[in-house]
């Protein structure tokens, strides 16, 4: 068993330095270099003497277009309601992915995302082989919220919220996903080829997967068009580090 430590890691980026406190298990140091790695040969698509991560305040990161809580271990990521109503096989894909069966459209790349959720201290296992594959995804658990604006108030519900279980006539049985972490095939990150964020049909390539038997059936969930607002409505989705 591993022994928990306390490090800071200093990452160079375009000129500036930014320091991050993580705590982790030794089994968890892979991971832990990777985002430096990952951090030290990222640019922004305007100039690549740029950083793509930018200090806010104190605990406040953006990362594209991504806002880190270092604090707190939260994600908050913009994006609109793609479809209202239908079936689904994912809760969310960045644009070119699969949309004609994702409730969310998040504005971001997906690499980027992976970070983020290095950088808040989850580790990734994969685990899934292919489309439907019945094996549970392995990885640190996330909590998942989706935020948007009704009659100028914040109305914040749970992501399983917005999916319906039609086998059991109610909505998604409340859980904690899955970073799973999506695969890299021939130098290609592959959530950034196929655009899957977060998935409820289990996918090896999403970077977030549903860790609940149904993943394994594509014919479970729709959309729970009682509780999502109509389509093009902006949205927020809040990754929480599970505790």
């Amino acid at each position: 068993m591993g022994f928990k430590k306390k490090i800071y890691m200093f990452v160079l980026i375009g000129g500036n330095i930014l320091i991050f406190q993580s705590e982790y298990f030794t089994s968890n140091k892979l991971n832990l270099y990777e985002t430096l790695n990952f951090l030290e040969h990222i640019h922004t698509k305007k100039d690549s003497n740029s950083s793509p991560l930018i200090k806010i305040s104190d605990n406040i990161y953006l990362l594209d277009n991504i806002y880190i809580n270092s604090e707190t271990k939260e994600i908050h990521i913009p994006g609109i309601v793609n479809l209202q109503r239908g079936m689904i096989e994912l809760a969310a894909c960045a644009d070119g992915g699969k949309l004609h069966e994702s409730i969310f459209l998040l504005n971001i790349v997906p690499y980027y995302l992976h970070v983020a959720l290095l950088l808040i201290g989850l580790d990734y296992k994969g685990g899934v082989e292919y489309q439907g594959d019945s094996t549970t995804p392995q990885g640190d658990s996330l909590e998942i919220y989706v935020m948007w604006k009704y009659n100028g108030l914040d109305t914040v519900v749970r992501l399983e919220d917005c999916i319906w279980d039609i086998k059991n006539n109610q909505t998604m049985q409340h859980t904690c996903w899955i970073f799973s972490g999506s695969k890299i095939i021939n130098g290609k990150y592959m959530a950034d080829v196929e655009r899957s964020i977060i998935t409820t049909y289990h996918d090896p390539y999403t970077i977030i997967d549903n860790p609940l038997s149904t993943g394994s059936d594509d014919e479970v969930y729709r959309i729970n068009d009682k509780l999502v607002p109509s389509k093009g409505t902006a949205v927020k989705l809040i990754l929480k580090k599970y505790k």
